[in-house]
């Protein structure tokens, strides 16, 4: 019998998030000691399995909350709770599941797939895929959130023929009980055989709805244990970084989502372009609104040359070459003055520009989108909408800023993702227009944020929020009118079905999903 890894810990101080971005009291927390190695991957896995299992028997018995955590990346109280959570970080398995179990009529490279741990980061994740020359799909601004994590909030990077984080999953671990747990995946997408299923102890189902519902729910379906992912071979990016006129070339390429428009400079023109990969382009209100310069991040697939790849320099006291606003504004506490005035304004400006200096460099994804310094007091919101909207939408945030006469050390920014499938991932749209703002915490910063979002709705812009950014604009009318009827209905649905134990299902309600009706 495996020596039990899991043990308690009291929490005396409120829970903040990496990014101290929230307030929450909770009684303690459940974490596991290391893989000691002494049984198989599939034996440690399993055993772990028990574990949690046993965790939710003693949450059950005591009439506790659960929540289990990754990272505590998220800027929102989506995934914390009041009573206990569960620190997964030391769950880290990572395996290749024998061919023999996968299922005749996948329709991908058996070879690619992976079966994750919850608790792995996305930079371990990287490691080990690198060293099977391998890489995943897509990833986030940076690499320190738990797959997990990352995946139940919807992190969406900036795929824009890929997708977001979750569109790498193929199959979902749940345990859903303290006696039941499911290995589920799409009916229409078969990728395991049962016998995989059977080899964790786990009922298969195979149900589209369930699983498009269970992808991005944030811990509200019980605990992700094991992820099946899809992966794709080593590739490398071209990545180039410049400032560009925001003029009506830039509108179009951002309206269509065509960054081949866009005409690089002269030190990138040469490389292929066939193949765009990442299109961001940032924007500082506090040069104008809107002003003169755009800051452009491209990056174009590459072929990967093990033998002549070298690793792009970065050293950890910088924001990082795929650096997202909110890496900026990071870097930028402690540097400028607060309150802001108007005369700080020439300082902000050539901080910004230098955070975001004009490069071209050639790396992998694992090189690209790496740990962000950001410990201070920050605040996003992520927001997702139709792309032939974008231009609106960029515009009412311009002028919510100038009618707004404060100052504040803020970034806006577009990326574009490829729709999801996922029924809450806030990607929905075909494509997606992610309209960022990051920026210092502060009242005046969540007033901004929320004046924007009023305004986009009183445009009749559709949009959505990133469930792990700043999202207290969001009421349960709100999110139906986001998602439609049938979407949250089918959620909700999905959730009672898996979660089929009343006193369970409690047990995974949190104070937010409460608030958005999303919880029975």
């Amino acid at each position: 019998m495996a020596t039990p890894r899991r043990f308690f810990r009291p929490k005396t101080t409120p829970e903040t998030g990496r990014h101290d971005a929230y307030r929450q009291k909770l009684e303690g927390e459940y974490a596991f000691d290391p893989d000691t190695g002494n049984l198989s991957p599939f034996e440690t896995y399993n055993a772990a399995t028990q574990e949690l299992q046993a965790i939710l028997r003693d949450c059950k018995e005591k009439g506790k909350s659960l929540r289990a955590r990754g990272s505590l990346w998220s800027l929102s109280k989506v995934a914390v709770t009041d009573g206990y959570l569960i620190d997964t970080k030391a769950l880290r398995l990572a395996f290749e599941v024998p061919k023999a179990l996968t299922n005749p009529s996948y329709p991908g490279d058996s070879h690619l797939l992976r079966f994750v741990e919850c608790g792995n980061s996305v930079a371990a994740l990287n490691d080990y895929l690198f060293s099977a020359g391998l890489s995943i799909k897509g990833c986030g601004s940076n690499n320190g959130q738990t797959v997990a994590g990352a995946i139940s909030t919807g992190t969406h990077g900036g795929g824009y023929r890929f997708g977001a984080m979750q569109d790498m999953v193929v199959g979902l671990h749940l345990i859903t009980g303290a006696d039941k747990h499911v290995y589920l995946e799409r009916n229409a997408m078969p990728v395991m055989q049962p016998a995989f299923a059977q080899s964790i102890g786990a009922d298969l189902i195979r149900d589209d709805t369930l699983f498009n519902a269970a992808l991005v729910s944030f811990g509200s379906f019980g605990i992700i244990h094991g992820m099946m992912i899809e992966t794709r071979a080593l590739f490398a990016l071209n990545a180039v970084r410049f400032r560009f006129p925001y003029r009506e070339s830039l509108k179009s390429a951002i309206t269509t989502c065509d960054p081949q428009q866009i005409p690089l400079p002269a030190t990138a023109q040469a490389m292929p372009q066939s193949q765009p990969y990442h299109f961001e382009v940032f924007f500082n209100p506090n040069e104008g609104t809107p002003p003169e310069d755009a800051i452009v991040l491209l990056m174009f697939e590459a072929p990967y040359d093990a033998n002549s790849y070298i690793p792009p320099s970065w050293h950890g006291g910088e924001s990082g070459l795929s650096a997202s606003g909110l890496n900026v504004m990071g870097a930028l506490v402690g540097k400028i003055p607060d309150p802001l005035n108007q005369l700080a304004v020439p300082f902000l400006n050539e901080q910004v520009k230098e955070e975001f200096s004009p490069y071209f460099k050639h790396g992998i994804i694992r090189d690209l989108f790496r740990g962000e310094k950001t410990l201070g007091k920050t605040l996003a919101c992520g927001v997702g909408m139709p792309v032939p909207r974008a231009i609106e939408a960029i515009d009412i945030a311009f002028n919510v800023y100038q009618d707004a006469k404060v100052i504040l050390p803020v970034i806006l920014s577009f990326r574009f993702v490829k729709g999801t499938q996922a029924l809450l991932g806030f990607t929905r749209f075909e494509p997606t227009a992610v309209l960022e703002m990051d920026a210092v915490n502060t009242p005046q910063t969540r007033a901004y944020f929320n004046q924007v979002l009023h305004a986009l709705n009183k445009a009749g812009i559709p949009f959505t929020l990133h469930w792990g950014k700043y999202n207290d604009f969001l009421t349960a009318e709100r999110l139906r009118a986001c998602y439609g009827e049938t979407a949250i209905d089918q959620w909700v649905s999905s959730r009672e079905t898996l979660l089929d134990d009343p006193a369970v299902r409690q047990m995974f309600t949190n104070t937010f999903i409460a608030r958005l009706g999303l919880a029975t």
